[in-house]
């Protein structure tokens, strides 16, 4: 059996400039390297001589692959990495695109033999939309083993971006209106004495966004190279999420297999995986950002229950959990 798993991304960076490639520039990878353990034949964005072909981007210049694959008999599995509404906030006159990219989400998913579903949220959103291919739920997985706290790598991190021992309230993302940056900022202009940090940049293509107007508390470090990402993680204490709309969010996986201490915001998607007062906390406001924070520093007994609960999360969100529902979903289709 060999599998294919398709992102473009090799050839979208010929042509734009971008550090960073999200979820599925970083975790396809560890899929393919995963899978190749257990004795699947993998390749990345080439489809020559395979069985499966495993479509993670769903942009438009894949319309001649998927009716390629479908002449020739290949099975077709498409991973919804990416909803319509994660258009809006994130690209450049998304107004316009939504629509667009709506209707398109609709014949894409439909094409699939099997659709995978990070969350059940997704799979409600594919069940509400008409979507008969089949479905199931399988999460992106967390490679637990390499995203572990670290008090080495904490001091070293610390120490290079000048931050001393203080409370670190920080999150990880694209520099977009979406991921909620602006009441990040907010949220730090209340909590003055609290440091706050941002990784992650803005990419081509992408709306952006001015946080010029950020108090002296908060660092916006940029892109930090993901073989690094465990160094950041282990900086951090409390990883704060706001971000309007997911399909999953890796990084908020990573932080949990980090031992750090989630707030989130109260969204549809976390609503079946995330228990607020057991491995989170919950908000949906700035002001109720701010509580919990100051309740979480407040509390010593909160932020071991908190901790264990999100190294809980993560384990049963380990990507090697995943890797083997995949190879039973492609075992399935070439049977």
């Amino acid at each position: 059996m060999k599998v294919c798993m398709v992102t473009g991304l090799n050839s979208l960076s010929k042509i734009f400039n971008f550090k960073s490639a999200g979820g599925m520039g970083t975790q396809v990878p560890i899929l393919a390297e995963k899978l190749g353990e257990m004795g699947i034949e993998v390749s990345i964005d080439d489809a020559k001589d395979c069985d499966i072909i495993h479509l993670h981007n769903p942009m438009p210049q894949f319309i001649p692959l998927i009716r390629k694959a479908k002449k020739e008999g290949k099975a077709l599995v498409i991973h919804a990495r990416h909803l319509p509404e994660l258009v809006k906030g994130g690209f450049k006159f998304d107004g316009m695109i939504y629509p667009f990219f709506n209707k398109y989400s609709r014949w894409l998913y439909n094409q699939a033999d099997v659709v995978i579903c990070a969350t059940p949220y997704v799979k409600k959103w594919m069940e509400e939309n008409g979507i008969k291919s089949k479905l199931v739920v399988i999460p992106n997985g967390v490679d637990c083993s390499r995203f572990t706290y670290d008090e080495v790598k904490r001091k070293e991190f610390r120490r290079r971006y000048g931050i001393g021992n203080e409370w670190v309230v920080f999150s990880v993302g694209l520099l977009i209106p979406r991921k909620g940056v602006l009441d990040f900022i907010d949220v730090a202009k209340r909590l003055e004495e609290i440091k706050f940090i941002w990784i992650g940049s803005t990419e081509p293509g992408l709306k952006k966004i001015d946080v010029s107007h950020a108090p002296k508390n908060v660092m916006f470090i940029g892109h930090v190279p993901f073989n690094d990402m465990p160094s950041a993680y282990s900086a951090g204490d409390i990883f704060l999420f706001p971000t309007y709309a997911e399909s999953y969010g890796n990084v908020l996986f990573e932080a949990a297999a980090a031992g750090r201490i989630l707030v989130v915001r109260d969204i549809e998607v976390y609503k079946e995986w995330l228990e607020d007062g057991v491995n989170c906390l919950k908000g949906k406001s700035v002001e109720e950002y701010v509580e919990k924070i100051e309740k979480i520093i407040n509390d010593e007994k909160l932020r071991r229950r908190l901790k264990e609960g999100a190294i809980k999360l993560a384990k049963e969100h380990d990507i090697d959990e995943s890797v083997e529902r995949l190879i039973s979903m492609y075992t399935d289709l070439v049977k």
